[in-house]
């Protein structure tokens, strides 16, 4: 069964993972595998998704375990909730008070239906077309790669909203946990790449429901103006235009009501419009009443359809939209598989004698010698280095990654020369287009990642699905048919290397080499 994740989670999940970034693996691999033995006893049916949610859950429980301590997704909803209420506050009072102002009325002078028009069904009428054609632009520019919309204006706002959930609702938390709550907003804002459109639709729901709830205050002011006031309309304008036209006009914007209105309140008829013209060397005085008061009903129209029923569509449209994104595993993320793959591989050793003794003793002897057949494995199209590729031949690369969790369904040799290389992009465009299956690179980590390297992961990751995700596995100095382990100064360059690339689905691995027998 698929579960259902928001934005909560989606938070609490970034949050977590940034806490675990620096932390010691063997560590990180003790806690999770102790929090997937507790829920699951080594129940190797679950999915991914069913795991990554239980580990949250324990994460969460663990560290924010009541009330007044909240997690930063918690705060994160907490303030989506109370901005929504202010929102339709803000919304409902301001439609009111537009209203009431426009409709006040002196008695000498009928309202002018251009001004209302103008006012609040024209511009209500262009921020629809700009609403649609930026949804068009984003969707066209987010092919070419160019800075879409949601970067441009609302990827601004979710940042001033961050930077004030972090100043403002932080400040109770330890310095430790408040960094970390930074660094979660921080990730989320920035990470377009992983989280897509994901907080997009939060906002331009709030737009939407701030839209709802003007409306509605602007047609309540405008009924209680009808109604208790004798309020007269008419029309008058410098330019020369004649009431035909004006007839033609309103009879356009009056087209998705009035196939089931009957006519004489759909919009007024050519004859009530020209009695209603408003000449000043004339005055008022000609004018009959019930041409006057003929052009409320169609203003009322105009609000229902083109202020409320449009923006309750957008609002709904919104919705699905942003259900659609949360259905398309936004936690999905080369840290996620890394905490998938540490809760489902049994603690192992590669030590003997007194430490192998000790680490059993601190995990109740659930340490063995290899990973067992229920570990989970993810497949991977390898790709070993040309210089160390003799050094590994197909079992021993099927024993090496097994360990670490991924199944070697392929295996080729790169950085040869150009053309090969060149090759294998243009092979893994066409064959791995599966987003399950991994690439795995596996290189000498004692060597600077080279200018070059880091260039052709480029070239790889945009042949590949989005959402694969690539390892970069890293070995010692070549000893004899072995390798030596990486040292920490060689996995940090590394690791500054390939974050600076910014992609959420490439990550890092020290593979811990096998002992020669």
């Amino acid at each position: 069964m698929k579960l259902r994740w928001n934005y909560k989670d989606i938070i609490d999940l970034a949050y977590f993972q940034n806490r675990d970034a620096d932390a010691e693996p063997d560590k990180l691999h003790q806690r999770d595998r102790e929090i997937y033995r507790e829920a699951f006893k080594d129940d190797s049916s679950l999915t991914d998704d069913q795991i990554i949610k239980t580990w949250l859950r324990k994460r969460t429980a663990d560290e924010f375990p009541d009330e007044t301590n909240r997690s930063p997704g918690r705060l994160f909803s907490d303030a989506h909730i109370l901005a929504r209420t202010l929102i339709i506050i803000a919304g409902v009072v301001s439609g009111m008070g537009a209203g009431l102002s426009f409709f006040h009325y002196s008695g000498t002078t009928p309202i002018n239906v251009f001004q209302f028009l103008l006012v609040f069904v024209f511009s209500q009428i262009l921020l629809t077309c700009f609403l649609i054609s930026s949804l068009f632009i984003r969707k066209i520019r987010s092919k070419k790669g160019a800075p879409s919309f949601y970067r441009f204006f609302f990827g601004r706002l979710l940042k001033k909203g961050a930077d004030l959930l972090a100043r403002q609702w932080s400040r109770h938390l330890p310095g430790k946990k408040r960094l970390s709550f930074s660094h979660a907003l921080g990730i989320v804002t920035s990470q377009g790449k992983l989280y897509g459109s994901l907080f997009y639709w939060i906002f331009f729901n709030l737009a939407q429901i701030f839209a709802l709830s003007f409306n509605s205050g602007l047609l309540a002011a405008t009924l209680l103006k009808i109604s208790t006031n004798d309020l007269a309309f008419g029309w008058q304008s410098t330019l020369q235009f004649s009431a035909a036209s004006l007839h033609k006009l309103i009879s356009l914007l009056a087209l998705p009501w009035s196939w089931f209105v009957p006519p004489s309140l759909a919009y007024p008829s050519l004859e009530q419009i020209e009695g209603s013209r408003i000449l000043l060397k004339e005055g008022i005085y000609m004018l009959a009443t019930e041409n006057l008061v003929s052009w409320w009903p169609f203003l009322i129209f105009c609000l229902l359809f083109y202020g409320l029923f449009f923006r309750l569509l957008c609002y709904l449209a919104g919705k699905i939209m942003e259900k659609r994104v949360l259905n398309r595993n936004p936690w999905r993320s080369a840290a996620s598989q890394r905490t998938v793959q540490r809760m489902t591989t049994p603690l192992f050793s590669t030590q003997a004698g007194p430490e192998r003794k000790k680490l059993e003793e601190e995990n109740h002897g659930l340490v063995s010698s290899a990973p067992s057949d229920n570990s989970r494995t993810y497949p991977q199209t390898v790709l070993v280095a040309d210089d160390i590729a003799p050094l590994f031949p197909e079992t021993k690369i099927q024993n090496l990654l097994r360990k670490h969790g991924f199944t070697p369904r392929r295996t080729t040799v790169f950085m040869a020369d150009y053309d090969t290389d060149l090759k294998i992009v243009q092979e893994l465009s066409e064959k791995n287009r599966d987003s399950q299956t991994g690439l795995f690179l596996l290189v000498e980590g004692w060597m600077v990642p080279l200018t070059d390297f880091l260039t052709y992961l480029q070239e790889l990751r945009k042949s590949l699905p989005r959402e694969t995700i690539i390892t970069v596995g890293l070995v010692g100095r070549p000893s004899g048919t072995a390798f030596s382990p990486v040292t920490e100064n060689e996995y940090a360059i590394w690791h500054k290397k390939i974050n600076a690339l910014g992609d959420p689905f490439l990550q890092l691995l020290a593979l811990t080499p096998e002992k020669e027998k």
